[in-house]
């Protein structure tokens, strides 16, 4: 999700839907691939959306992943959206492992909910429920810019709108944390806005 104008022609797709190569930017050549490891949790939404985890890997720019860590991914088709006023009320669509930055367990992304505004463009009141380690976590975030990065608290938040639908768009969540005892999480999240 670094590059919301990343040209299709950078984005390597194997058979069973999993991406092995991602741009990194609007530079058809700035791209990050993975050199050896697996691509999991892959799951799409028709077309429009693809999500997925590099783990248990190294990236072609010598970064390493343990199976608790990796690169989340959402690639996507851009949204234009073209109502200037309204709110749409968003879910969780599809979600993938709550990773930890030290490598420990991982956890789950329990439920995700935000209201899209379409006068602001923003995401408001995001909230989030991850479930690490037996223990629930109650992440918000009051507004960020769509297609762009927020950071609220210990909480940075990176949207994309993607779909075919301006009327039902989907929103793809990149979100990192500081948990109270200071524990690195992240994950990606695909939220359905209507």
């Amino acid at each position: 999700m670094t590059a919301p104008d990343a040209p299709a022609s950078s984005q390597v797709q194997q058979t069973g839907g999993a991406f092995t190569t991602l741009a990194s930017s609007a530079a058809a050549t700035d791209c990050l691939g993975l050199a050896h490891g697996a691509v999991t949790e892959v799951q799409s939404v028709g077309s429009d959306m693809a999500i997925g985890r590099w783990n248990q890997a190294m990236d072609t720019d010598g970064n390493t992943y343990a199976s608790q860590q990796g690169v989340h991914y959402a690639v996507g088709t851009p949204l234009s959206l073209s109502a200037t006023s309204g709110t749409l009320a968003c879910t969780q669509l599809i979600a993938d492992t709550v990773a930890s930055n030290d490598g420990s367990a991982g956890g789950t992304l329990g439920m995700a909910s935000a209201t899209l505004d379409l006068g602001t463009r923003t995401l408001n009141d995001l909230s989030l429920s991850v479930n690490l380690a037996n223990t629930q976590y109650a992440l918000t975030n009051s507004q960020s810019p769509l297609n762009g990065v927020s950071t609220t608290g210990q909480l940075s938040v990176q949207s994309v709108v993607v779909g075919h639908d301006a009327t039902q768009p989907l929103v793809a969540v990149g979100y990192s944390a500081t948990l109270p005892d200071s524990q690195g999480i992240g994950g990606g999240v695909v939220l359905q806005c209507r």
